[in-house]
């Protein structure tokens, strides 16, 4: 039995609480739900709950009863909870809409109140009022009518003149008072739609409207190729009243676009013949090499006028934002407008790199096209020129860098320098081959410095070699160019005209300093000038006034230089000027520069040691065959043609005379070979401090390893090459057959030399006779005087040597006439080359006097004398050791030493 605290709570309604209300939210009341039975939620007019749950109630046991009654009661908590949540949310609507209702009944109490009050006063009209008073009435009523027929025709006849009106306010550029026009016209038709007419003129008032857009869109195009303030002001205005102010921005955006495309079309076409359905990339392929510069001249100003004109445009915004802008305020109206602005201006922001990019992206396609390496040297440089200009624009127009457009203009100038480099190798290889080695008549102060191609140099290339005073200089020079191309390029931006900054470009007589907006040099001195015959391409030996020809200059620091050399100082001249205006491909040219200077030497060498017959062993240093090997890795001396990638080494010349012996086989022509590349090695050396101010950092070593290891073993080339001619000062033949003649064995001390000694003294005055010949055609000073003499001393002590060595018998006698032949030549050498002492003379001492060591003595001295060779120190023992088993002791020791190396 159920107690009656159950059936009381069994009657109870079912408790909704706060819990109940998160507990519809849960899982388990979702899960009731769903169990409930949908004929529960019909209707109740359709549906009897209680019937229902008797008539499916358990008759088995009251437990079963008490259970459903539980999942009963359950659900309806359920539900409960779940409908008061539902009632809660709408509550707010609820409360709303009840507010509506009682608004509306309280306004229907009133218009009911006043209806009633209308009727009221209507019925005292009706019984008091005469018949006269209503017929004022009706008139009056048929006045208002009439006057609102007149206010109706004269409406008509005003609509109709609109499109009239319109057109006039827009010849006039009153943009704003037209859009008023129509606007309040359409309102007014929209009024009056119950006339006919009138619905057939709101058509066409939106007709008006629509050309009217078209107009102003077309002005607005216009605003691109030249900002008009005044014109823009209105237009403005115009779209602000159509409420399209940020469509308006968007569509001149792509205006700007359209325009920078248009403009680089309308510069190209005129250089192309037939462009007619030609795309802008073709065009460019079919605008000839001679032709693409003054095409890209009127291509960037062409694009200058359009950047000028967004330039204007956002420094008008700028100025009208900061006039216009209205103070922060909870009006919405306002806070549309100040957002709508914001917009406008981080768009007007965005596009300005746009519109550089499309820049970019037009020329970069019209060089790409355009064929850079066909160009001329000049018109090259004319070309950075422009290009400079135009990433100067850049950063006043945006701030942009111009990385893609630099990084282009660094691989194509890349390009075009080899390319330009290929066919100045072949004009090097050209001028070689044919070049007389004759000495140009230049002062004793001639540098690099007096040459046209590095006058703008000048306040670059101090004497002194100071880097960091080299880099100060161009450091500080760049910093105020950057400045001072800043305020000039923003000078043209702000300028009301049509001039451009790339104007300077159609002067035919501007210089590179003028191109690239460089400060005029310092006005020289006369004597600094370059002379008038170097301006030319070469010198001619016959410009020479009659008095000087076949005399050189006998100062003593006389320049040796050949018209080759001058050729390679210009063509390097020109490669800086490339480094200057591109300092990023710095390194790659100066590599070029360097190759130049290898050619040119190698080729010297090539030519002036080809008839070489003496051993060249001790004549070339370890540095200077390091470096004749790694030129030779890239010159082809064969000249087959088949050599991929090496450059071709010129042919020996005909012309030259090489094997006279009243010349001494092209002494003098060897000299200035030889001098010319030490001066180009010093010109190179001078170099150097601006060469390492213009590379980065990490890359200065490439440039000290060519200083320390190329430029610094210049000199030892003099050794093998007037080694060529002093070989042959004295013939090797007649004098060790002469020498071969004396008797070495002789018991006495000879008083008097050799006859051989006089004969190879005679030689040495007829060489020094020769010698003197040449010294008319080529300066010779002490430095060049004293490496030919002391080439004239090598040969002869090794000749010296070797006929001594060939003496197969020799006593005490023969080895003190041997000390007193050759001191008596030397005596004779030193008087005649004027050099004190004379050079190598103790390799024949030494030799000589080993004849003279004891057994150990004689063992230290194979040992340590690596200079003369086998034959040499085979004849030595032979002559000095009479004790067999000795010889073949120390005959042991060469062989030994022999297999060794």
């Amino acid at each position: 039995m159920l107690s009656e605290e159950t059936v009381e709570k069994r009657n109870a309604p079912p408790g909704v609480n706060s819990r109940s209300l998160s507990i519809a939210h849960s899982a388990a009341d979702l899960e009731v739900l769903r169990e409930i039975e949908n004929v529960y939620f019909l209707p109740p007019s359709e549906f009897d709950a209680g019937r229902f749950v008797l008539e499916h109630a358990p008759a088995t046991s009251c437990d079963d009863i008490e259970r459903m009654f539980t999942k009963l009661k359950r659900q309806q908590q359920v539900v409960s909870g779940k409908a008061l949540h539902l009632i809660s949310q709408q509550r707010d609507n609820c409360d709303r809409e009840f507010k509506e209702i009682q608004t509306i009944r309280d306004q229907l109490s009133t218009t009911l109140e006043t209806c009633q009050k209308a009727r009221e006063q209507l019925r005292a009209a009706s019984n008091h009022l005469t018949i006269s008073t209503f017929v004022i009435l009706a008139n009056f009523r048929k006045r208002q009518i009439i006057r609102s027929v007149l206010k109706s025709l004269e409406l008509l006849r005003s609509l109709r003149s609109v499109e009239k009106d319109v057109a006039e306010l827009l010849t006039k550029k009153e943009y704003y008072e037209a859009i008023q026009l129509i606007l309040k016209s359409k309102k007014a038709a929209s009024s009056h739609k119950e006339y006919t007419c009138i619905a057939d003129l709101a058509t066409r008032l939106q007709d008006t409207l629509d050309m009217t857009e078209e107009k102003l869109d077309s002005v607005l195009s216009n605003i691109c190729y030249k900002f008009d303030e005044n014109v823009f002001r209105k237009l403005r205005k115009a779209y602000a009243l159509l409420g399209k102010t940020q469509a308006a921005m968007e569509q001149l955006h792509m205006h700007y676009s359209s325009a920078v495309n248009e403009s680089s079309i309308e510069a190209v076409k005129n250089y192309v013949g037939n462009a007619v359905d030609m795309k802008f990339q073709d065009m460019c392929q079919s605008v000839q090499p001679n032709k693409a510069p003054i095409c890209l001249l009127n291509l960037c100003e062409n694009l200058f006028l359009i950047m000028k004109s967004y330039f204007l445009l956002v420094d008008w915004h700028s100025k009208y934002d900061d006039e216009e802008t209205v103070p922060i305020s909870n009006n919405v109206f306002e806070i549309e407008k100040n957002v709508s602005r914001e917009y406008i201006r981080q768009k007007l922001k965005a596009g300005l790199v746009r519109i550089w990019h499309d820049v970019q992206a037009k020329v970069s396609t019209f060089l790409r096209s355009s064929g850079l390496e066909e160009y001329p040297f000049e018109k090259f440089i004319q070309m950075l020129g422009i290009l400079r200009k135009l990433t100067q624009v850049a950063e006043v127009f945006c701030g942009d860098k111009s990385d893609l457009l630099q990084d282009f203009i660094k691989t194509q100038s890349v390009l075009y320098i080899k390319n330009y480099h290929r066919g100045r190798m072949e004009e090097l290889k050209l001028f070689l081959e044919n070049e007389g080695w004759e000495q140009c008549p230049v002062k004793s102060t001639f540098t690099l410095l007096n040459l046209q191609e590095f006058k703008q140099f000048k306040k670059y290339l101090n004497l002194r070699s100071d880097t960091s005073f080299v880099k100060a200089q161009s450091d500080s020079a760049s910093s105020v160019h950057s400045q001072d191309d800043s305020v000039y390029i923003s000078k043209y931006f702000k300028q009301s005209t049509n001039h451009t900054p790339f104007e300077i470009f159609r002067n035919e007589n501007i210089t590179n300093d003028d191109i690239f907006g460089l400060e005029p040099e310092a006005v020289s001195d006369d004597s600094d000038d370059e002379p008038e015959e170097l301006k030319r391409d070469f010198v001619d030996e016959s410009d020479q006034p009659e008095s000087t020809k076949g005399s050189p200059s006998k100062t003593k620091d006389s320049v040796i230089v050949a018209n080759t050399t001058l050729s390679v100082l210009r063509h390097c001249g020109q490669y800086l000027q490339i480094c200057r205006y591109l300092p990023q491909i710095s390194l790659e040219v100066v590599m070029l520069m360097n190759q130049l200077f290898d050619y040119y030497f190698f080729s010297v060498h090539f030519f002036f040691t080809s008839d070489m017959d003496v051993a060249s062993t001790t004549l070339y240093s370890s540095k200077l065959n390091s470096v004749l090997k790694r030129i030779k890795n890239y010159i082809d001396t064969s000249n087959s043609g088949e050599m991929d990638g090496k450059i071709p080494c010129p042919e020996s010349p005909n012309h030259l005379n090489l094997t006279s012996e009243e010349t001494l086989h092209g002494l003098s022509e060897r000299i200035v070979a030889v001098e010319s590349v030490i001066f180009l090695a010093k010109q190179y050396e001078l170099l150097q401090p601006y060469l390492e101010s213009i590379v980065a950092s990490h890359q200065k070593m490439i440039l000290e390893h060519f200083k320390d290891n190329t430029l610094a073993v210049i000199q030892d080339l003099r050794v093998p090459v007037y080694m060529c001619s002093a070989s042959k000062a004295v013939e090797v033949g007649p004098a060790l057959i002469a020498m071969s003649k004396v008797k070495w064995d002789v018991k006495d001390v000879a008083v008097e030399h050799s006859a051989y000694v006089d004969m190879i003294i005679r030689k040495i005055q007829v060489f020094a006779l020769r010698l003197e010949n040449v010294s008319s055609k080529v300066t010779l000073n002490s430095e060049v005087l004293s490496v030919i003499w002391g080439m004239v001393s090598k040969f002869i002590v090794h000749l010296l040597v070797e006929g001594f060595s060939n003496a197969t018998k020799c006593s005490n006698g023969g080895r003190g006439l041997m000390q007193l032949d050759y001191r008596q030549l030397f005596l004779k050498l030193e008087k005649i080359s004027g050099l004190k002492p004379v050079p190598f003379q103790e390799y024949v001492d030494k030799y000589v006097k080993a004849y003279y060591l004891p057994r150990k003595g004689l063992e230290e001295f194979l040992q340590e004398r690596t200079e003369y060779s086998n034959k040499h120190l085979m004849a030595l023992i032979t002559c000095a050791c009479e004790n067999k088993k000795d010889r073949q002791a120390l005959a042991a020791i060469i062989e030994a030493k022999d297999a060794s190396i």
